[in-house]
């Protein structure tokens, strides 16, 4: 209906064409509303993403930043002491004695074999990182690692005047996975219980098949870990408040990153229950019907 359908006198019919425009305008509107709040809700979205982005882009630069300064100051400290000691010899200050030169080179072998062990896990880090799905398995019995590793362990303990008791299956399963790897797992987690233990107290290993699975379990009574850093513990180059201010532990907190990413590598997974000053249990699980894929 437009203008030259309705005569000048005829009311009602200027009335609906209001009615038409009234009705058209609130439809515009309404849809221009409609569009300005998903406008809107988008921005507030964007906002958020954005905020969220800088967010991670801070911590990742923060950790960057705390990478560099954690490997510097890993590699500096053993680099520079097995300079002092190359000098010392060099310059003559041992007076030709055999056996103190022989105690100089044995110290900065075990530095250099430190700065080798830092860059291996860095190396193995990287490539769990990257390419857990290309880590060399095979099919074994989980038994034949605890043979060494018991042996291995318990030398460690009586250094630190630890007590370590086993209570290990008498059927080991088979699984299937890279040995090193797993006993690395196993190992890394003794230590550190048996490290974060006092002098005199006992840290309790076990291990057996549940369901299928094989569960490996170790249980301190030593320092503990406070609720708030328990998230953070299996973050690259984390380290406790205790650990560190107590020059007594060494490392740079690697060595729970890579348990974690080894773990993942083979399917299982690890569970941490800890209170301050009341111990740390772990265990880990990994599944003992895995089969190779062809």
């Amino acid at each position: 209906m437009n203008s030259k359908d309705c005569l000048i006198t005829d009311h009602d019919c200027h009335l609906k064409r209001i009615e038409k425009w009234h009705n058209n305008f609130e439809s515009y509107i309404a849809l221009l509303i409609e569009t300005l709040e998903k406008l809107n809700a988008s921005s507030i979205e964007a906002t958020k993403e954005c905020s969220e982005h800088y967010k991670e882009t801070i911590e990742l630069t923060k950790a960057k930043t705390r990478f560099t300064f954690e490997i510097s100051h890993e590699l500096k400290a053993p680099l520079a002491s097995v300079y002092n000691i190359i000098n010392v010899i060099l310059n003559g200050y041992l007076d030709g004695d055999i056996d103190k030169q022989k105690q100089y080179l044995l110290k900065a072998k075990l530095r250099i074999k430190s700065i080798t062990g830092l860059l291996d896990d860095l190396l193995m880090f990287s490539r769990l990182e990257e390419r857990a799905n290309e880590i060399d398995k095979e099919k074994f019995n989980i038994g034949e690692l605890f043979s060494s590793l018991t042996e291995d362990m318990n030398e460690y303990a009586k250094h630190c005047d630890i007590e370590v008791t086993w209570n290990l299956c008498d059927n080991y399963p088979s699984i299937f996975g890279n040995a090193g790897l797993i006993r690395r797992v196993f190992a890394n987690l003794i230590q550190n219980s048996i490290k974060y233990s006092n002098p005199g107290d006992f840290v309790e290993v076990a291990g057996k098949k549940e369901e299928d699975h094989f569960l490996f379990r170790v249980k301190d009574h030593g320092t503990g870990i406070k609720e708030e850093e328990l998230p953070k513990i299996f973050d690259m180059f984390f380290r406790g408040e205790n650990d560190r201010y107590n020059l007594r532990k060494d490392g740079i907190g690697l060595g729970l990153s890579l348990v974690k990413r080894i773990v993942d590598a083979h399917g299982g997974y690890i569970k941490v229950k800890s209170k301050l000053h009341e111990g740390t249990t772990i265990e880990v699980r990994f599944p003992v019907s895995q089969k190779k894929e062809k």
